[in-house]
C-alpha cells in the first residue's frame, strides 16, 4: 500500500516507531475512506490526566477515557453543513447567470480539509485492558479500533441515534476486514501499534 499519501497528517507526543504506525495506519483509513490528500488532522498522544482533562472540559465528565474525537470543519458535522453550505452558496453575478466566486470555492475546500484533531491515552488503554482483561479487547486489537473509531468521527462519523450507530458500526467492521486484507497482501506494510514500546518510553511521560 502507498506510503505517505497524506502529508497533513500530523502525530505528535509518540515515539517515532510508534508514530510511524499510526501514520500508516491513519492513512490506510483515510485511502480506504476516499478522503482527498490534502487532508488535515492532528493526533496527540497524552496522559491519562490530561485526557481527564479534557473529558471534563469538552463532555462533562469527570474521569478519563481511551480517545477523543474534536472534529473540524471538514468532519460533516452539523455546524460545518451549515458553515459548508454558506460558503458554497456564496455566489457572484455573471453576464447571463449565477457562477461561483472562485475565491469562495478555494474557501470551502480548504475549510472541507480541515479534520480537527483526535486525542488519545495509550496509558489508558493499558490500564482498562489489564483491570478488566474479559471486557476488553487485546491491547494491540483495541489501539486499533479505538484509532479506527476516532478517524471516523473526525470523517464525520456519530452513533447518536441507532441508525448512526448502526452506520458506525458497519464501517468500522469494513475497515476491520480491509486492514486485515492488506496486511495479508501486503506484509509489512502496516505496522501493528506497539502500545508497549510507549508505555515504556520517556517520551509519553
Amino acid at each position: 500500500m502507498p506510503r505517505s499519501l497524506f502529508r497533513n497528517v500530523r502525530v505528535l507526543g509518540a515515539t517515532p516507531r510508534f508514530a510511524a504506525g499510526v501514520q500508516g495506519l491513519t492513512e490506510a483509513v483515510l485511502l480506504a475512506e476516499r478522503a482527498p490528500q490534502a487532508v488535515e488532522l492532528s493526533i496527540h498522544f497524552v496522559t491519562p490526566g490530561r485526557m481527564h482533562e479534557l473529558n471534563l472540559e469538552h463532555r462533562g465528565v469527570d474521569k478519563p477515557t481511551d480517545v477523543l474525537t474534536f472534529p473540524g470543519s471538514g468532519s460533516g458535522t452539523p455546524y460545518a453543513k451549515f458553515l459548508n453550505e454558506t460558503v458554497l452558496l456564496a455566489r457572484v453575478e455573471g453576464d447571463n447567470a449565477c457562477v461561483a466566486d472562485p475565491s469562495v470555492l478555494a474557501e470551502r475546500r480548504a475549510l472541507l480539509q480541515e479534520l480537527g484533531d483526535i486525542y488519545f491515552s495509550v496509558e489508558y488503554i493499558w490500564m482498562r485492558c489489564s483491570c478488566r482483561p474479559t471486557h476488553c479487547l487485546r491491547f494491540h486489537d483495541y489501539l486499533q479500533a479505538a484509532l479506527t473509531h476516532a478517524l471516523l468521527h473526525a470523517l464525520g462519523y456519530d452513533h447518536a441515534t441507532p441508525e448512526q450507530w448502526k452506520r458506525m458500526t458497519k464501517r468500522e467492521r469494513f475497515l476491520r476486514h480491509r486492514l486485515s486484507v492488506w496486511r495479508r497482501r501486503w506484509p509489512g506494510c502496516l505496522q501493528e501499534l506497539d502500545g508497549v514500546e510507549m508505555l515504556m518510553s520517556p517520551v509519553t511521560r
